[in-house]
């Protein structure tokens, strides 16, 4: 018996230990900007993350700045911001021993351009859908839009990322300067990992409410989790427990109230709850828990988070009256309502002798204990009264391990661990100690990032570079699509969580205008829907698009709302129906009433049609139907500009003509800046096409007013090939099946998930009887000296009526509300910009 091979595998053994440079622990923020670097630093370099691919960046996916120091005005920050200034406000919160606090500040100074050179869009701040602030910048998309940057410029390096993979500990000796091997707990089972450094960027232990409650008591099972579910913080709390340096108070963190119905893990900004000053905040006694007034600025947000946190029980209520409810933000939820007091703490499971004794005390405006300040002076008076639940919402935990300005994690014993670094929520209480500074957690993990990434790589050296993994195919809608919701009520819950969210403000022209429109009724709806272009880069840039628990899918949502005012509450084939009618109806009339010898006879030269179908019934019947469709359709224009009346408008040939070329140009569709589609930017090939066919339509109506007017001189059709009408007709035809081919195959390429099968339906209709219509006329031109010729004609004419008559209530009309409404919203702009008068 030979030998076995003893290069073949040996049935039942583990696979051999997979072997990097370096290998980062997490895929937030701090960790892909660590992996870029190592890689662009030469390194191989291999990221690991426990979420899938849908739910990668932590909680990076819920920022939306970040603070940058800057010696000069950018297009993304005003004024400026110098490193020493940072360094100051620092200083107030940064354990000066450690010295990071002037090495974060004089980072930042470069991690905006870093960040650009990648492919990171910041918000411009010219555009003026931003506050001013000149300390930080914000990220065109938020947090999602960020993420998806970073991961493909990782990729693209030849950085491995694998999904569902964590490491819960590191090996004994972990301190020294030796290669690292450790065990990853995989979807497969464990597998070893071989590595000459590691970064560890899995964050804190947001998540992990076993390790929270053993350091704040039980009331800490009652935390909502802001950030991802997968910030359990396993690695972390390991380091600390074997010898490596810790920072911060156990247990500390980021928190703000906010609304106790939300999801309980990873809901973000979405769940913050708002308008306490405008309210009484009770706990499940009744009673007050402070005064409500006494902060009103960005800080109150954190500082309700804490004051709910400190106390045992922290659950609370905040409770308005109804002229309260009205001066609410936009919120995820609407507030409880009943029409008393009693009826309300029964629906809250507030003790009702309690709260009915505290609103009567507010009400009779006796003494409070403590004092309410009321800097808007809104009283709790009337009813119905309303509540929201509050309970503390936890976006970061600051305890984490400390480092050196190389991000070398610090032992407890004296000295750094050698290749073992750290960046990100792990290291932050390091930097920040217990307080925080808007936007300075992800510079933290920005800078400490970079400088972790490129120290790891420098110890782990050189390698090759790795090819560009394969892009993975958005998955196609395989399986039975669940019922489509209303579409009206879909298209409000998902814009009030936009506008309760924000991140997508500079996005397109949706999303301010919606801003605008808190209330979201009927007529915003409209506005708003028919505004959205259907680019679908806010789906991809949202961090609650599916699979997340509040499943936006604003795309879809507003398609559907736009294909129900289409149909105008008629059937929505119905406009194929008219369309098939009238494709079959004339050819077959003609069948039966035209003798054979006059409908298949060959003809030629002028007049050759009109001896198949008179000319006063083409011309009297096309008449009739375009004045019907298009005073229909005029009639439902008006009626749509007359219920979509929103916020203030300047009107004025300005806004006018600045309408009418975002129409024309379709500016929202990828004409100033790319649009994001599953993997990147999807180029401009979509809005080509859609120029190519609406050129082509127009062309074709050109040929019918030139043979019109030839017409009218004495000249009969057909003409000749070289006249206006047939040029025109023929170009046009052509610019419209090569238009209609470039949509049909974006169509049939795209991702569905952001789609809504009414709108697809009634694109592939509206696009096949576009197609018939060019078609049939190319046909007939070609055909025309032949005996098919009347044949031919009937069957193109019957097209074009049918393409007509469905005008006022199918797809084809959307180009009039569309228009309409990028004009109002060129007026709405006018009027929020300051005019020439202005003194600043």
């Amino acid at each position: 018996m030979p030998d076995p091979d003893p290069a073949a595998p040996i049935a039942g053994t583990r696979p051999p230990p997979l072997a990097t440079g370096v290998l980062v622990a997490g895929a937030g923020f701090a960790g892909l900007v660590a992996a870029i670097e190592a890689r662009l630093q030469g390194a191989a370099v291999t990221l690991i993350d426990p979420a899938p691919p849908p739910l990668l960046g932590g909680n990076t996916r819920h920022c939306r700045n970040i603070r940058l120091a800057h010696d000069r005005e950018t297009p993304w920050q005003r004024g400026g911001y110098p490193a020493a200034e940072f360094a100051t406000d620092l200083a107030r919160l940064s354990p000066p021993e450690t010295g990071l606090g002037g090495v974060l500040a004089e980072g930042s100074t470069g991690l905006g351009p870093w960040l650009a050179a990648r492919g990171v869009a910041f918000e411009p701040w010219a555009e003026g859908n931003l506050p001013f602030s000149r300390r930080t910048a914000f990220f065109r998309g938020g947090g999602q839009a960020l993420t998806n940057t970073l991961v493909r410029c990782a990729e693209g390096l030849g950085v491995e990322i694998l999904c569902g993979w964590r490491i819960e500990a590191l090996p004994q000796g972990w301190a020294e300067d030796r290669t690292l091997v450790l065990t990853a707990e995989t979807p497969d089972g464990p597998r070893a990992l071989e590595a000459g450094a590691l970064i560890l960027a899995s964050g804190g232990y947001g998540a992990n409410r076993a390790e929270l409650i053993r350091h704040l008591g039980p009331g800490a099972d009652a935390f909502a989790n802001r950030g991802t579910p997968h910030q359990q913080g396993a690695p972390l709390l390991w380091l600390m427990a074997h010898g490596a340096k810790t920072a911060g108070q156990p247990g500390d963190g980021h928190l703000v109230a906010v609304d106790a119905r939300a999801p309980r893990d990873d809901a973000g900004i979405v769940s913050r709850a708002d308008g306490m000053q405008v309210g009484l905040v009770v706990d499940a006694d009744g009673r007050r828990l402070r005064d409500e007034g006494a902060e009103t600025g960005s800080a109150r947000y954190s500082v309700w988070g804490r004051a709910l946190a400190e106390r045992a029980d922290p659950r609370a209520w905040l409770i308005l009256d109804a002229e309260g409810a009205r001066r609410l933000p936009p919120l995820l939820y609407p507030p409880l309502a009943a029409d008393s007091p009693t009826e309300l703490a029964r629906l809250c499971g507030i003790d009702a002798e309690g709260l009915t004794r505290t609103l009567q005390t507010a009400t009779e405006d006796a003494p409070l204990d403590p004092p309410r300040s009321r800097p808007d002076g809104v009283p709790l008076t009337g009813s119905p009264v309303a509540a929201i639940p509050l309970v503390p919402g936890l976006g970061f935990t600051r305890h984490g391990v400390a480092v050196d300005a190389t991000a070398r994690v610090r032992l407890a014993g004296g000295g750094t661990a050698h290749r073992v670094f750290a960046a990100g929520a792990a290291m932050t209480g390091a930097v920040l100690g217990e307080g925080y500074l808007s936007g300075t957690g992800l510079t933290v993990g920005g800078v400490f990032g970079r400088i972790a990434g490129a120290g790891a790589a420098a110890l782990a050296g050189p390698a090759a570079n790795r090819p560009r993994p394969a892009a993975v195919p958005a998955p196609a809608a395989t399986d039975p699509a669940p019922p489509e919701p209303e579409p009206w009520a879909e298209a409000a819950r998902a814009l009030n969580i936009c506008n309760t969210c924000g991140f997508c403000t500079g996005l397109c022209a949706v999303f301010p205008a919606a801003r605008r429109r808190p209330s979201l009724a009927a007529g915003d709806l409209r506005h708003l829907a028919h505004l959205c272009h259907d680019c679908r880069s806010c789906h991809y840039d949202c961090q609650y698009a599916p699979p997340h628990a509040l499943a936006v899918n604003l795309p879809a949502a507003l398609a559907a709302a736009r294909a129900a005012d289409h149909a105008a509450g008629l059937p929505p084939r119905l406009p194929d129906l008219i369309f098939l009618i009238c494709l079959i109806g004339p050819p077959l009339a003609a069948l039966i009433l035209l003798p054979p010898g006059v409908l298949f006879s060959a003809r030629n030269g002028p007049g050759a049609f009109y001896a198949v179908i008179p000319h006063a019934a083409m011309a009297g019947g096309a008449a009739l139907a375009f004045a019907g469709a298009g005073l229909g359709l005029g009639l439902r224009l008006w009626r749509f500009w007359r219920a979509t009346g929103g916020p203030p408008a300047r009107p004025s040939l300005e806004s006018l003509g600045r309408g009418c070329r975002d129409a024309l140009t379709l500016a929202n569709l990828g004409a100033a800046r790319a649009c994001d589609g599953a993997h990147g930017p999807v180029g401009r090939a979509r809005r080509w096409s859609h120029h190519l066919l609406v050129t082509g339509t127009a062309l074709t109506a050109l040929a019918t007013l030139a043979g019109a007017v030839l017409h009218l001189g004495g000249a009969l059709a057909p003409y000749p090939l070289a006249s206006a009408p047939v040029l025109l007709g023929s170009l046009g035809g052509i610019a419209m099946l090569a238009g209609l081919a470039g949509l049909e195959r974006w169509h049939r390429t795209a991702d569905r998930r952001p789609a809504a099968p009414r709108m697809q339906a009634a694109n592939r209709g509206l696009r096949a009887q576009l197609a018939i219509v060019a078609a049939s006329g190319l046909a007939l031109l070609a055909l025309r000296d032949g005996a098919a010729m009347g044949l031919m004609l009937a069957l193109h004419l019957g097209a074009v009526l049918g393409l007509v008559l469905a005008l006022p209530f199918g797809k084809l009309g959307h180009g009039g509300f569309r228009s309409l409404a990028l004009i109002r919203h060129a007026g709405e702009e006018a009027a929020r910009r300051p005019g020439p008068d202005h003194r600043a």
